[in-house]
């Protein structure tokens, strides 16, 4: 008998016009992941009846939702779609900043076994919180978080659906394909170690009287979050936290010109960031966590450019 394997597992997405209705005749696009899936969760309870036996009489479910994340290597042109969900946001003259335009999709998670396939479709999908990871000698990683209405079951594919295939970009890493790092006001520029990044939308389940599922989700505030590790250089940068200044930070992710992203947080807050010693062998660095709020010039807190 066959076994599905990890690696024979394809991720598509498609665009839905209306919330948690898949579109006819779907045009899926393959998402290029490393690793994670959805899956669904169930609240469950057990009946307290009292019984003479001792015996439980049942354990009934009390809602369903879908929920997963999944992680992925950066590279370019791969996540638009998902960066436009991320961001409730539209790809204009290819500029994307955050906004209030709702977004979902279709997920559909293709397992091979054997001859056969199994399709784990969920429907109303929404990006609760995208995460950029780059370290100093790694590869820059992509992590999303995503809450759907429902899964459902199938062993063929939804009729006349197609599958783009995925691109074939090179993967960015942070040493050879970070240029352009700049903290407004803080020269000379940060020597950074580590950095991270995270929007969360703040999504919340909506649950009803009458069904085990969610009705279309809430969302809250779109915060933007971060932290950043540097080399101490000078004061300058460690001013900014003693301050509580802010300033811009923008930076160009990409592997060739004209295929890359500049990322811009207009405005930054410098949090409780302090200068750690370490001991003998260690480097003196400043660790400082950012918050990203409205620039009222850029309309936003974060603004993503393609094809810089």
């Amino acid at each position: 008998m066959a076994f599905a394997s990890g690696s024979g597992v394809r991720v598509a997405v498609v665009k839905e016009e209306t919330f948690g209705v898949t579109p006819p005749a779907p045009s899926f696009e393959t998402i290029r992941v490393t690793s994670g899936g959805m899956r669904t969760t169930k609240a469950t309870g057990t009946s307290n009846e009292r019984q003479p036996d001792r015996n439980v009489r049942d354990e009934f479910m009390l809602g369903k939702d879908a929920t997963g994340s999944y992680q992925a290597e950066m590279s370019y042109g791969s996540f638009d779609t998902l960066l436009e969900m991320a961001l409730f946001g539209d790809w204009t003259d290819d500029v994307l900043k955050n906004g209030v335009t709702r977004h979902s999709l279709t997920v559909e998670e293709t397992r091979t076994i054997g001859a056969a396939e199994s399709y784990s479709r969920f429907r109303g999908v929404m990006l609760n919180t995208i995460s950029l990871a780059i370290a100093a000698r790694a590869v820059v990683t992509v992590s999303l978080d995503v809450m759907g209405i429902e899964e459902t079951l199938a062993e063929a594919p939804v009729a006349d659906a197609t599958y783009a295939d995925p691109l074939t970009t090179p993967v960015s890493t942070s040493s050879a394909n970070i240029a352009q790092l700049n903290v407004d006001g803080v020269v000379p520029a940060p020597k950074i170690s580590n950095m991270s990044l995270q929007l969360a939308n703040n999504l919340r389940t909506r649950p009803v009287v009458g069904s085990p599922l969610s009705e279309e989700f809430g969302e809250g505030r779109c915060e933007v979050t971060g932290s950043i590790e540097c080399y101490f250089q000078s004061n300058a940068l460690y001013q900014k936290v003693l301050d509580h200044g802010s300033g811009a930070l923008s930076f160009v992710i990409g592997n060739a010109p004209g295929a890359g992203y500049r990322i811009t947080l207009p405005k930054i807050i410098f949090g409780d960031g302090e200068v750690t010693a370490g001991g003998n062998d260690d480097d003196v660095m400043v660790n400082i966590p950012i918050r990203a709020v409205l620039e009222s010039a850029e309309g936003c807190s974060i603004k993503i450019e393609r094809g810089v």
